[in-house]
């Protein structure tokens, strides 16, 4: 049946609107993908910028304060976010676990100060507890329930109970009369066995950790005895293997032991040089810390002013020789960043940060070198 003149304009009229109508949606639609789209970009933008950065603290003097950088992952440069004053000069310092508080040992009379970490890199302090001597290495149980201290000039371990919003109970668990020299305070990755390496008397105190409680036991024996001047100073641990590392403050060395999980105790296998062949100077290490990968590991030397890095066999925990990178005087602490791509070392002498990228053969590449106001002390970033 043939259409009429206004039939068929009625069915033009309906053929046009639907193609409008059509294209209007795809319109829509394609706005709606284009603004998923860019929100996307936006979203995980801002989180790859944000990974990206990775927190590094400072402890330092004069004026007594600790600062916190931001170290960029991709140029390997810091860049100062924020300094919050403390009521005494600042030393070491740990983070909890979890990575959201930091626990800071004041000197002179001596206390431990607790604080709020935010985003934002600021810094909200908790409170503060009266130690009567100063902490020189304090150190978190990964439980996030007890605080351990070592005291160098006291010749002590403390363990103080952290309470539920993050501060210190006034009177500590435990104090414990150990001998001169207490350098440092370390747990295994078990989080069962705490140890205490002395200076002085050349011993690495070994104890049991009660995890109910935070009580310590000696452990049987109750120190490994090391050689005269040899100056066991601090200690790290490796991630996978039965084996930790430890500073030779006196020796100028690196030293391997054997940790046996089951007794909780440690046995010296091994020490090499930190010094190149021929150097003469006066040196003594101090700080030292293997790479998260358990590849690698670094101590530090005052004297010669460098850091030595060393490779690990990953069969048995054996080392060899990498390299010396040269630091500012003098390099009391460093750190590695949780990603395991930068090193950053402490100049006490020349009051200085210098930042090193990590290249894959474990050896160090200068970035950066920024100078600060006054006594860098401890370095630490912040655990992700």
């Amino acid at each position: 049946m043939a259409l009429t003149r206004t039939q068929m304009f009625d069915c033009r009229k309906k053929v046009m609107k639907n193609r409008i109508f059509s294209g209007l949606q795809l319109s829509v639609r394609s706005k709606i993908l284009w603004l998923v789209l860019l929100s996307t970009v936006l979203i995980f933008g801002s989180l790859d910028q944000a990974t990206a950065q990775q927190r590094v603290l400072v402890s330092a003097s004069k004026p007594d304060r600790v600062l916190v950088y931001e170290l960029d992952s991709d140029t390997g440069l810091l860049a100062l976010k924020n300094e919050v004053a403390t009521s005494n000069a600042p030393g070491s310092f740990c983070f909890n676990e979890d990575g959201n508080r930091i626990y800071v040992s004041l000197k002179n009379p001596g206390s431990i100060a607790a604080y709020e970490f935010g985003q934002d890199s600021e810094l909200t302090l908790i409170g503060e507890v009266d130690t009567g001597a100063y902490a020189g290495y304090v150190r978190a149980h990964k439980t996030g329930k007890f605080l351990f201290g070592s005291y160098y000039a006291a010749g002590q371990v403390t363990v103080h109970r952290i309470l539920d919003g993050g501060g210190l109970s006034v009177d500590p668990i435990q104090k414990i009369k150990t001998d001169d020299n207490a350098h440092a305070v370390v747990s295994d990755p078990s989080g069962d066995f705490l140890f205490v390496p002395h200076t002085r008397p050349n011993k690495v105190f070994q104890f049991r950790i009660d995890s109910s409680n935070g009580e310590l036991v000696a452990n049987d024996p109750p120190y490994l005895i090391r050689n005269v001047n040899t100056g066991p100073r601090h200690l790290w641990f490796h991630p996978h293997l039965k084996v930790a590392y430890g500073s030779d403050e006196q020796g100028g060395s690196i030293s391997t032991y054997a940790m046996s999980s089951e007794k909780g105790t440690l046995t010296h296998i091994d020490s090499l040089s930190s010094l190149p062949n021929g150097f003469s100077g006066s040196n003594s290490t101090s700080d030292i810390e293997v790479h998260s990968s358990g590849k690698f590991v670094y101590i530090a030397n005052r004297g010669h002013n460098s850091i030595a890095a060393f490779a690990i066999d990953e069969a048995d925990g054996s080392l060899s020789f990498v390299e010396h990178a040269a630091v500012d005087p003098v390099p009391r602490s460093f750190n590695i960043t949780p990603k395991g791509d930068f090193l950053i070392a402490a100049g006490q002498q020349t009051n200085s940060l210098k930042v090193f990228r990590i290249n894959e053969s474990g050896g160090l590449s200068h970035t950066q070198t920024i100078s600060i106001e006054g006594d860098p002390w401890w370095i630490v970033c912040q655990p992700r």
